[in-house]
């Protein structure tokens, strides 16, 4: 049984003060490398920046930052404005915490990114440690290279992500309360940081549709409920406005250009083209260790594990559908390094929360293996 107790040592904040200052020195390192120019993290291009057709395309940041800069007019400056609205709780904040001051605005987005770095490591720190396992493990989440994108090109990942992890530490907490029977417990906080998560980028919907099938597959009929109207009720009204302001509601697989999610397991691998085999190689050489390799492993041991154990946990769901994520994930993203790797990000968070709830001590171990994908960070700078 899980015992939730409060963690006195000092020792327990070494690895979120590691994150933290690795987090800091590596947004230094980026300023330094561009004198000083805080907007080098915001890549703003002159395609939608200044409608230039011709003009530079610049990042996804971009689209974060004009809506931060002017949350009711920004669609002009967007590619596919509801996709890009439906994101709306980072660039909120952003703005709120910026005062609605545009020369604040770069600043806080990259504060805000590293604040839920740090805090997002700490709150997997605190798992790990709920489960008597080494809170070091938490460094994966935090520097993996798509968080680190995340921090660089001032995207929303580290936000819906440590809003997610906010989510499970509290799940399990009302989930051991509730085997100690010791008073009430409630999954509304819970489903109140899945409904944020939701709120910062729509890939959380992972997240949600785990603790549903959970619930479902247990017959937990009102925490089925209670989740489906706290977690998903927000966002849909969010749709619902975006639809009715827009003509259109933000789900799709991707921005400008983007192509059609694949309906062959790695399908999307195949448009680099067999005909062109070293670039083929190539892209197996990067992508193969970072989500090929361990997607298939991942396959495996969920269901060796489910068929030794003969029960399911939420997390068994949620990391089931990251698998099924980047199985399907269109060659469009595969083309976009820094997509990739943010997209990547889920199933990396989702592989440690499985591996320390099921003890694989192992598979704690082999996830340390994601922190070498920083050297891919080279081609971001």
């Amino acid at each position: 049984m899980i015992k939730f107790q409060p963690l006195k040592r000092p020792t327990e904040f070494a690895p979120t003060l590691f994150v933290f200052m690795v987090t800091i020195s590596f947004t230094l390192l980026i300023l330094t490398l561009h004198q000083g120019d805080v907007m080098a993290f915001v890549r703003l291009g002159t395609r939608y920046g200044q409608g230039n057709p011709n003009g530079t395309i610049g990042y996804d940041g971009q689209f974060v930052y004009q809506i931060a800069r002017q949350p009711l007019g920004a669609a002009a400056y967007l590619d596919i404005p509801a996709y890009r609205y439906q994101r709306i709780l980072y660039p909120l904040a952003g703005r709120w915490l910026a005062f609605g001051q545009p020369a604040l605005i770069p600043y806080m987005l990259i504060i805000l990114n590293l604040i839920a770095l740090t805090v997002g490591s700490y709150i997997m720190s605190l798992i790990l440690a709920q489960h008597g396992l080494s809170r070091w493990y938490a460094v994966t989440v935090g520097l993996f290279a798509g968080q680190l994108v995340s921090l660089r090109l001032d995207l929303n990942e580290p936000f819906a992500l440590t809003f997610a992890l906010l989510a499970i530490y509290t799940f399990e907490k009302e989930t051991a309360r509730q085997l100690k029977n010791d008073g009430q417990f409630s999954y509304r906080l819970g489903a109140v940081y899945l409904s944020l998560s939701m709120l910062s980028k729509e890939t959380s919907l992972l997240f949600v549709g785990g603790y549903l099938a959970y619930f479902f597959l247990t017959h937990k009929w009102w925490p089925l409920l209670e989740t489906s109207l706290i977690s998903l009720g927000p966002f849909a009204i969010w749709q619902a406005i975006l639809w009715a302001t827009l003509g259109e509601i933000g789900l799709r697989s991707g921005g400008q250009g983007a192509t059609a999610f694949s309906l062959i397991p790695f399908g999307g691998l195949l448009g680099f083209g067999l005909q062109n085999l070293s670039t083929f190689i190539t892209v197996l050489f990067l992508l193969g260790p970072l989500i090929l390799f361990p997607c298939l492993a991942l396959t495996i041991n969920l269901i060796k594990q489910t068929k030794v154990t003969g029960s399911f946990s939420p997390i068994t769901f949620i990391l089931a559908l990251h698998i099924l994520m980047m199985a399907t994930l269109p060659f469009s993203t595969y083309v976009d390094l820094p997509g990739v790797l943010r997209l990547t990000s889920g199933l990396v968070v989702s592989t440690v929360v499985y591996a320390t709830i099921t003890q694989q001590r192992f598979m704690l171990r082999y996830t340390t293996l994601w922190l070498v994908s920083g050297v891919l960070l080279i081609f971001v700078s």
